[in-house]
C-alpha cells in the first residue's frame, strides 16, 4: 500500500523499505503495537528516504522468457511465472510475446508510446503498448484494442475516482456499456448471457479481463494488498456488454445519446457496481396489462429501494448529473410492451425515482437513518431518494429477447458515471475481415 501511494505521486515504485507493517495489523482487533515499536523507522522512511532513480522518463521492464521440453511445458512455465510475479489472475493466460503484442497493436493508429492515462491507486502509466500487452494476456484481438483504450480512458476520469474504487473493501467491478455500430462488428454481446460465457460473442469477456489486468498490473489492484474487496465480485472479467440498440423502442434514446453523443458515435460508459439481482417478472395474477405492468415495476422498485449502505454512501454524489444508483437492464420485449402501454423512458424514470424511496421508519429499523440523513438529506419528514432526479435512473435495453426477467446492477462506490468515445483505426474494415476469417461469420442478432 505504501509503494502504491508513493508511485501514485509519480515517485519511483521503490518506496521506502525500512519497515513493512504486518497486514493483520489493519484488521479489526489487530495489534497496533508494531507502530509504536517501529515509529522511528516509520518517520525515517517518510522524511529521509530518497529514491535511487532521479531522472524522469519511462523505464520499460526487461523481457522475460520461459523454456520447456516442449511447447506445452514452456507455456505452463510462462503461466507459473506470471502467477509468481502477481501478474495473472489464476486462469490460464495467453503469453504476450513480442509477435502477439505487435499483432494486437494493429488495432490502433496511435503510437505504442502514446500515454493514455495514469491508473490509480499505484499511478502506473498506461501506454498503448502496455494496454496491448494486457489485452494479449487476456486472449484479446486487435479489434478489441480501441475498446480497451476507451474503457481505460473512462475509468481514469477524475470523477470516476478509481483510486477509491480499486482499494475499497466493497466488492466493486466495472460495468461498461458500449453503444455504436462497432459493438456489433466485434461481436460484443447485447442479448442472451450478455455478461456470461458465449463463444459466439467473445469480445466482452476478453476486454473485461484485460481491464482487470490493467487495474492490477498498472493500477496495483492486487487482492489483499491494495485491492481490498472482501468478495471480489465479477473482477475476473468485469461486465462489458453492448446496449441492444436494435431493440430500442421508438422514442427511447440509448444511454450514449442520453449522455450527449450521437447514435453514430462508438461510446463506452462505465459505472462501478457491487452486486446484481435478477428480477423475475413473468408471473402475474393481475386482470389487465396496465395493472400487471405496475405490479412488475413494483417488484423492480422493491429491489432498487432495499436499504443498503453502498447505495446510501454513493448517494453523497446525488446532486451531480453523472450520479447513478445503478443500472436497470430491461430486455427489448418488455421495453416494447411498456411502450405500448404508454410508458416511455422518461415516464418510467420518473415513476422509478418516486417509487424507490426509503422511509425514515424503515431506515431506523435497518440502523441506517443517521447515515441516510448525512448522505441524502433524509429526515422523519423526508424519505431517502435513491436518485435526486429521474435522469439519474439509468435504464439500458439489453438481454435476451424474452420478457421474463429484468436485471438490477447496484452502484458499488461513491463515484459518478463516465463515458469515452472509441476511436477506430484506419484499417478497421481489414480487422473485421480478419475476424470473419478467424472466427467465422458473425452471429445474426
Amino acid at each position: 500500500m505504501v509503494r502504491n501511494a508513493y508511485a501514485g505521486f509519480g515517485l519511483p515504485a521503490e518506496a521506502p523499505g525500512q519497515f513493512e507493517f504486518p497486514h493483520a495489523m489493519g484488521l479489526e482487533g489487530g495489534d497496533l503495537s508494531p507502530i509504536r515499536e517501529n515509529i522511528d523507522k516509520l518517520v525515517a522512511g517518510l522524511t529521509t528516504w530518497r529514491p535511487t532513480i532521479t531522472s524522469k522518463g519511462f523505464y520499460p521492464a526487461p523481457l522475460v522468457s520461459a523454456e520447456g521440453a516442449d511447447y506445452a511445458e514452456a507455456y505452463s512455465n510462462v503461466h507459473n511465472l506470471f502467477l509468481q510475479n502477481l501478474w495473472g489472475d489464476g486462469l490460464p493466460i495467453t503469453p504476450p510475446t513480442e509477435a502477439r503484442v505487435r499483432w494486437v497493436l494493429r488495432g490502433t493508429d496511435l503510437s505504442p508510446e502514446t500515454v493514455i492515462a495514469k491508473v490509480n491507486p499505484r499511478g502506473g502509466t498506461a501506454t498503448v503498448h502496455s494496454l496491448a500487452v494486457n489485452l494479449a494476456m487476456a486472449g484479446g484481438r486487435p479489434e478489441y484494442l480501441p475498446f480497451l483504450i476507451g474503457v481505460v480512458k473512462a475509468v481514469t476520469e477524475p470523477k470516476f475516482q478509481l483510486e477509491n474504487v480499486s482499494p475499497s473493501s466493497n466488492s466493486n467491478y466495472i460495468a461498461a456499456i458500449v453503444n455504436g455500430p462497432a459493438a456489433k462488428e466485434i461481436r460484443l454481446n447485447s442479448g442472451y448471457s450478455l455478461i456470461g460465457p458465449d463463444s459466439a460473442h467473445p469480445a466482452g469477456g476478453c476486454i473485461g479481463r484485460a481491464l482487470a489486468f490493467v487495474l492490477q498490473n498498472l493500477g496495483g489492484a492486487i487482492p489483499g494488498l491494495s485491492a481490498m474487496e472482501l468478495f471480489g465480485g465479477l473482477r475476473h472479467t468485469n461486465g462489458v456488454f453492448a446496449e441492444d440498440e436494435a431493440g430500442l423502442p421508438k422514442g427511447w434514446d440509448s444511454i450514449a445519446v442520453e449522455r450527449g453523443f450521437t447514435p453514430h458515435d462508438n461510446v463506452v460508459s462505465v459505472l462501478p457496481v457491487s452486486s446484481a439481482v435478477n428480477v423475475t417478472i413473468m408471473i402475474s395474477d393481475y386482470k389487465d396489462a396496465q395493472a400487471a405492468a405496475v405490479g412488475y415495476l413494483n417488484r423492480i422498485a422493491g429491489i432498487i429501494a432495499a436499504p443498503n449502505m453502498n447505495l446510501l454512501s454513493a448517494n453523497t454524489n446525488h446532486k451531480t448529473p453523472d450520479y447513478s444508483p445503478g443500472l436497470l437492464l430491461l430486455p427489448r420485449t418488455w421495453a416494447e410492451q411498456l411502450t405500448r402501454l404508454g410508458w416511455d423512458k422518461h415516464k418510467l424514470k420518473v415513476w422509478l425515482r418516486e417509487n424507490t424511496t426509503q422511509s425514515w421508519k424503515w431506515l431506523q429499523k435497518c440502523g441506517m437513518s443517521e447515515h441516510a440523513a448525512g448522505s441524502t438529506g433524509a429526515s422523519p419528514t423526508r424519505p431517502a431518494y435513491v436518485a435526486e432526479t429521474p435522469e439519474q435512473m439509468r435504464i439500458v435495453v439489453a438481454g435476451g429477447a424474452q420478457s421474463a426477467h429484468a436485471y438490477w446492477m447496484q452502484v458499488g462506490k461513491n463515484t459518478q458515471m463516465s463515458s469515452a468515445q472509441i476511436q477506430l483505426p484506419a484499417n478497421w474494415k481489414e480487422l473485421i475481415q480478419d475476424a470473419e476469417r478467424d472466427l467465422g461469420p458473425a452471429p445474426v442478432a
